[in-house]
Parts: structure tokens; C-alpha cells; sequence
């Protein structure tokens, strides 16, 4: 007996309509009409489905259908195959967003090496309260301007995306290269420190476009004020 002929018996002396079975099973009508006319076959967990559902064994069902069986081997023989090809693409999806979290890190830390770099090569380094514009501190010799850059540590800024607008900034830092102020066309600008020295950004410029890029810091004001 075919499978399809089996499954329309089962449907009958079970005294159920085509739709009836359909949704014991959750597929349609035309569905089950298609089993029971040889044009498709129920995939292998619907079968174990209507085995448990009523009482007849696999042997049952598909014994003589051998177009089935042979199908069914076949799916069973390519699941490692498709297995393979399914944990191919998690672990190149896996790779890939490892990659953009890489690179957009390598990225975002960019200006942050930068300003670093800056930092360490400057002359002098002036410090200004950011609401008067009064010069608070100035630093020009190399052991102050070491001292200033040990207390940003710019190394461990942690970037974020904005800061909070009830944080205010308190002292903006400027930075001389020889004896002239860095002009408009050097990377860095500025630097701006908030809020007891908790956060910090940096004004950066590329093609006439400027970006701000902000970070939460620890740095200590009394230190780097002098007070």
C-alpha cells in the first residue's frame, strides 16, 4: 500500500474529513488532499505526527511505498551535509561581527590615539575655564606636560556616545605646537573636561568637517589645576 493510501485509510476509519485531519496536523486541506494523491509526501516529523496520533507504526505506513522510504533516506543521508553548511555560515557569521566590532573600535579609538599623540608632543598646554575663559593653569616646561598627560590617561577613556546635558563642562584644554596656537587645519582643536573631571571630549576636524567625540575619564582636577 502507497502512502498516500495509507494515510486517506487511517483518515476514513477514523471518520474524519480531509479538513478535519488537516488540522490535527496544522496544514491545510489541500495538503492532506496531496498526501492522499501521491503529489507530495509529509516530511519525516509529520510522519512520527500521525504515527503517535493514531497508534500505527512507521512499518505501517510505509511499508511497500518504496519511492518514500527511498526519499526519506535520502534526507536522513544529507543531514550532515546541511548541518555542515549551517555551522559554515554561523561561524562566518560569527567572524563577520567580530570583524565590524573590531574595526569600529579601531575606529572610534582613533581620535583618542591621536589626541594622545598630540598631547604628548605639544610645547605648552593651557588650560581655560570653559564659562569665563580665564586662564586657570599653564604648563610649558616637559616634566609639567608629562605630568599633565600621566593625569588625563588617555590610555583608559572609555567612549561614549553623549553626555549627559546636566553635566557641564567646566575647563577647555588648548594646545601650542612651537610658539604659535595650533591652526585650523590640525586634527585636534580642542579638548573639553565636564563634570569634576568624570567626562572629557575632543573636538576633531577631517575635510573642512568637524566631529565630537566624547568619553567617560577619572581624571583628577585638583591634580591637573594645580589646586
Amino acid at each position: 500500500m502507497q502512502l498516500g493510501q495509507a494515510i486517506a485509510q487511517i483518515r476514513k476509519e477514523r471518520g474524519l474529513t480531509q479538513e478535519a485531519f488537516a488540522k490535527i496536523f496544522s496544514v491545510t486541506r489541500q495538503t492532506v488532499s496531496n498526501w492522499e494523491n501521491e503529489k507530495s509526501y509529509p516530511d519525516l516529523s509529520t510522519l512520527v505526527k500521525i504515527s503517535d496520533e493514531f497508534n500505527v507504526s512507521l512499518d505501517v505506513l510505509l511499508k511497500g511505498d518504496f519511492r518514500m522510504v527511498k526519499d526519506i533516506d535520502k534526507k536522513i543521508k544529507k543531514q550532515p551535509f546541511y548541518i555542515g553548511i549551517i555551522i559554515g555560515l554561523v561561524i562566518i557569521v560569527v567572524a563577520l561581527f567580530s570583524f565590524i566590532y573590531a574595526n569600529d573600535k579601531s575606529i572610534s579609538d582613533t581620535t583618542k590615539d591621536y589626541a594622545d599623540f598630540k598631547l604628548n608632543s605639544a610645547l605648552s598646554i593651557e588650560i581655560y575655564d570653559f564659562q569665563s575663559g580665564e586662564l586657570i593653569a599653564k604648563y610649558e616646561d616637559e616634566s609639567s606636560i608629562d605630568k599633565v598627560n600621566t593625569i588625563l590617561d588617555i590610555e583608559n577613556w572609555e567612549r561614549v556616545e553623549n553626555i549627559d546635558k546636566d553635566i557641564n563642562p567646566i575647563y577647555t584644554l588648548e594646545l601650542y605646537y612651537n610658539t604659535t596656537k595650533q591652526d585650523a587645519n590640525d586634527d585636534i582643536q580642542e579638548s573639553t573636561i565636564y563634570s569634576n573631571g568624570e567626562y572629557a571630549s575632543f573636538f576633531t576636524t577631517s575635510s573642512g568637517m568637524g566631529l565630537k567625540q566624547n568619553y567617560k575619564t577619572n581624571i583628577d582636577i585638583t591634580e591637573l589645576i594645580g589646586k
